[in-house]
């Protein structure tokens, strides 16, 4: 009996991993080309206390998955072969809960979105990416440092790896305080200093803050 127990998981788990691996080599057939994009950071946010000061808001978040992806207009690019053409560049979006606020007041009570540079291009056979820079795992919980993308109360936004962390030792909601880099983040926040450059830069107040009036 527990020999036939043992074989019937085995083979649920052979098949996961089968239904798995075509999933991901039917994706990338389907992708025609990468696009790899290079950053280039204007503050160091390998400096936590740094990296909390530049941001509008610092919390943690568990990843519910992804909502959909946006295409933004990032201006117009002028191309040899085509004349110029309207670049629309891919951003991720995902639906989070936030679970513990360190730097600002996000609402807690219902999902919020997040967004970051990357994913499926418009015309569906391209991906575009930052090098060194993870997408979100749904089901995960991450220490995210965002700014408000747009004046307008808009959508959470980064892209900085250096401001997505993964929580290895967060497992549930439960598990957050114990969290040596939350609270490695909750002591940078309370050093935390704007960089030389940054302290006339305008902050937005997110519509998932607590204190949004539109």
């Amino acid at each position: 009996m527990k020999k036939s127990k043992k074989f019937i998981i085995m083979s649920v788990v052979f098949v996961l991993i089968i239904v798995v691996a075509v999933s991901v080599y039917l994706f990338y057939k389907s992708i025609s080309y990468i696009t790899i994009t290079s950053v280039l950071y204007m503050y160091d946010t390998s400096i936590p206390e740094q990296a909390v000061g530049i941001s509008d808001y610092v919390f943690v978040a568990k990843v519910n998955g992804i909502a959909r992806t946006d295409y933004i207009d990032m201006g117009t690019v002028e191309l040899k072969l085509t004349g110029n053409q309207k670049k629309l560049s891919p951003y991720t979006v995902y639906n989070i809960d936030v679970v513990k606020n360190i730097k600002g007041e996000l609402i807690t009570s219902e999902p919020i979105e997040y967004m970051q540079y990357g994913g499926i291009n418009e015309d569906g056979k391209g991906y575009t990416y930052i090098p060194e820079t993870d997408f979100l795992e749904s089901g995960k919980y991450y220490l995210l440092l965002v700014n408000t993308f747009r004046a307008d109360g808009g959508i959470l936004e980064t892209s900085d790896k250096n401001r997505i962390i993964l929580l290895d030792d967060v497992e549930s909601n439960e598990d957050v305080e114990n969290s040596e880099l939350v609270k490695k983040y909750e002591e940078a926040y309370k050093n935390e200093y704007i960089p030389e450059g940054a302290e006339d830069e305008t902050r937005h107040i997110s519509k998932y803050d607590v204190n949004y009036k539109e």
